[in-house]
């Protein structure tokens, strides 16, 4: 005679594996949407960081051309300040300057020396460009004297605002938030003519567009940033 013994075989039921793939795939779910959301923060902040790393190369090129301003200037030329500054086609949205980079004595001939500002990056004039038609406005160096005369350093700004001052001020920043235009506010020194100035201050507006829309899951409302730069005339200043 033969006895047989019977073992119940562990497993799940079908019923619990339904439930064990509906919770996995809700989780996932949430895990993928997290993840999406953060994908979409990170990617903002990237754009951010490159719309400010473009303004602050512009400022920083700006800023030493500008405090050339005036270097060796000859005798002669129409409409140029002492300070370098053509001040006819210098306002708060553009500054034109002169700076005689080559007229350094020729070591051959000391007696010599360069007496024109022909040569490329010796008459730059920096200004905001809006081209209307594509809602973009751009910071652009115009190079008199090179062969590409117009580049572009800058291609995501709201406004350019440019200062001129006798000598060193503090001020506040102020940026509209509906527009984006930045400037300064409460200036320790009055402003002066361009023709007489020592000292610039540069602000620019920087918007980041706004990702999604209102009410939307996921949606970033649009930042406004400002970004400025303190100029030094240095040789407009006599020690």
């Amino acid at each position: 005679m033969h006895t047989h013994s019977y073992r119940r075989e562990a497993g799940f039921s079908l019923i619990e594996l339904m439930v064990a793939m509906v919770i996995t795939l809700v989780v996932m779910g949430m895990a993928t949407t997290l993840l999406a959301g953060a994908f979409k923060v990170r990617s903002r902040a990237d754009r951010k960081s490159d719309g400010i790393a473009d303004v602050q190369r512009a400022l920083n090129s700006m800023t030493r051309e500008i405090s050339n301003s005036g270097f060796r200037l000859p005798s002669g030329l129409g409409g140029v300040s002492s300070n370098g500054i053509v001040s006819g086609d210098a306002n708060s949205e553009s500054v034109r300057i002169i700076a005689n980079l080559n007229g350094m004595p020729d070591p051959a001939n000391p007696a010599v020396s360069n007496t024109v500002v022909t040569d490329p990056d010796e008459d730059v004039k920096y200004l905001m460009y809006a081209d209307e038609a594509l809602g973009q406005r751009y910071i652009v160096r115009h190079d008199k004297n090179a062969a590409t005369k117009t580049t572009v350093l800058a291609n995501r700004i709201d406004s350019l605002v440019i200062r001129y001052f006798a000598q060193k001020v503090t001020y506040d920043t102020i940026v509209d938030p509906g527009t984006g235009f930045s400037d300064i506010t409460n200036l320790s020194q009055a402003e002066v003519s361009p023709a007489v100035a020592k000292y610039l201050v540069i602000a620019v507006g920087v918007t980041l567009p706004a990702v999604g829309t209102p009410g939307a899951e996921g949606y970033q409302p649009p930042s406004r940033v400002q970004v400025t730069s303190d100029v030094v005339l240095r040789n407009a200043i006599v020690y």
